[in-house]
């Protein structure tokens, strides 16, 4: 008997319904695969085009959740000073023009901005007693800024300074003893002020792509199985060929003598 060829056991009904699974199969994987490529490469930083100052009102509202990326990002606001809400933060790492770091302090203001609360941080310095002076100094004066937005921070327990986090939910409580609005993030000055403190420095990441290198195993792990669903449908479709040749053999115990 003629050994059928691959594509003669292929075309059966029974092996196109094989087919016709393993393409499903492998859609699914596939699937989950772009799932994971997905949640692989991640864009950090400020782009080029988010590193110009924007309007305050733009990015971020009082009282309502921050939504998109905003962090790090530069604002332009004009703001009255609230010179009886300024306090000392401590545990605060000043960037050096080198990459290195010292510890120190920020002085830290409410300020209002239509009625509606925002901290400021204005200036670092590793002399406590230097920002005690300076915080002395601080009047109700408008003022036209501009600064980096940042998150607020877990509240941490204060060991020297007034507060050692710049926790926005404890300062507002602070702030007033009245509910306030408030914005959701706080502004380190970069301009707008005149001060004797050294203008705070961190850490501004370049846009860049970060590789979650778990996340890009896993995708081509789905795309091994993908592959392996038509590899098992070969694999199914070979074997019944290899049957069909040896069947007369089987059958016919004379054969060959």
């Amino acid at each position: 008997m003629t050994q059928p060829s691959f594509w003669e056991v292929a075309r059966r009904p029974k092996w196109i319904g094989g087919l016709a699974t393993a393409l499903l199969v492998a859609a699914v994987f596939s699937l989950l695969m772009q799932w994971q490529l997905s949640r692989t490469f991640n864009t950090v930083g400020v782009s080029v085009e988010e590193a110009a100052p924007r309007p305050l009102e733009e990015l971020i509202s009082p009282n309502q959740p921050i939504d998109k990326p905003v962090y790090d990002r530069l604002v332009t606001f004009s703001a009255t000073l609230d010179s009886s809400n300024s306090y000392i933060v401590g545990g605060r790492l000043q960037l050096n023009a080198d990459g290195s770091t010292r510890n120190g302090y920020w002085l830290i203001s409410n300020s209002l901005v239509d009625d509606a609360s925002l901290t400021l941080a204005i200036g670092f310095s590793e002399d406590l007693e230097l920002v005690r002076a300076i915080q002395k100094k601080l009047t109700d004066i408008e003022i036209s800024t501009v600064g980096y937005l940042e998150p607020s921070e877990p509240v941490e327990a204060a060991q020297v300074a007034d507060f050692d986090s710049v926790a926005l939910g404890q300062l507002v409580n602070i702030y007033s003893s009245t509910p306030i609005a408030s914005y959701p993030a706080y502004v380190i000055l970069q301009s707008g002020l005149e001060h004797d403190l050294e203008p705070i420095t961190i850490g501004i990441r370049q846009q860049e792509i970060e590789i979650n290198w778990l996340t890009a195993f896993y995708a081509v792990e789905w795309a091994f199985f993908a592959l392996a669903a038509f590899y098992l449908w070969w694999r199914l479709v070979m074997d019944q060929r290899a049957r069909e040749s040896q069947e007369p053999a089987i059958d016919d115990p004379n054969q060959g003598a």
